[in-house]
């Protein structure tokens, strides 16, 4: 009970990825395909925004390291938080060939194969949705009047990785969860530092 108690948030989550992957992810997937079939003209400018997506990703991912790099060179307090956390993403989403599910694109039923390094068996979790929030976790640490952007920014990724088929509504949402978990985790070890260095 006391397990329960200590843990809540982190069990209803699990239960909630639980339930998306066994009874909503095919659902909302097909649903999807559907829309885009009925709605042409409307998946035709999500597919530019797509595009646009892609780019705006890797221009995250860029200015991130450019800003962790400015950030550890001229000892800004954002710059540690945002190099541990780009570490710690990097190690943890590599579960995501230890457990080998099969993306939307190559089935629809998003079932687990087991160990894998090839892009089609490497959905779970989203690394790009992990990444995103926890660049959205730190910096809404250190600049929380735009905390909204950050987030809505982080989850526009998670969407366009669904709406393209890369992934699984729950991919997306445990790799939301991971990289808020990485992004507190990281805040919480530089603070807990600090307080003992000023000790």
């Amino acid at each position: 009970m006391q397990l329960w108690k200590s843990h809540k948030k982190i069990f209803l989550l699990i239960f909630l990825i639980l339930i998306f992957i066994f009874f909503f992810d095919k659902k909302i997937l097909l649903y999807i395909k559907d829309f885009q079939r009925n709605y042409q003209a409307f998946h035709s400018f999500l597919e530019v925004l797509d595009i646009g997506m892609k780019f705006f990703y890797f221009a995250i991912f860029v200015a991130t390291a450019i800003f962790t790099i400015y950030g550890l060179i001229v000892k800004k307090d954002f710059g540690k938080p945002l190099a541990l956390g780009m570490l710690l993403t990097g190690i943890f989403i590599q579960i995501k060939h230890i457990l080998g599910r099969a993306r939307p694109s190559t089935s629809i039923d998003g079932f687990f194969n087991g160990p894998s390094f090839g892009y089609a068996y490497s959905s779970f979790p989203s690394g790009h949705t992990t990444f995103a929030f926890m660049v959205a976790t730190v910096l809404s640490n250190f600049y929380p009047r735009y905390r909204i952007i950050f987030y809505i920014l982080a989850g526009w990724v998670g969407f366009e990785r669904v709406e393209d088929f890369a992934h699984f509504p729950s991919d997306v949402i445990a790799g939301a969860v991971l990289g808020i978990i990485i992004g507190k985790l990281v805040l919480l070890k530089i603070y807990s530092k600090q307080k003992q260095d000023n000790i």
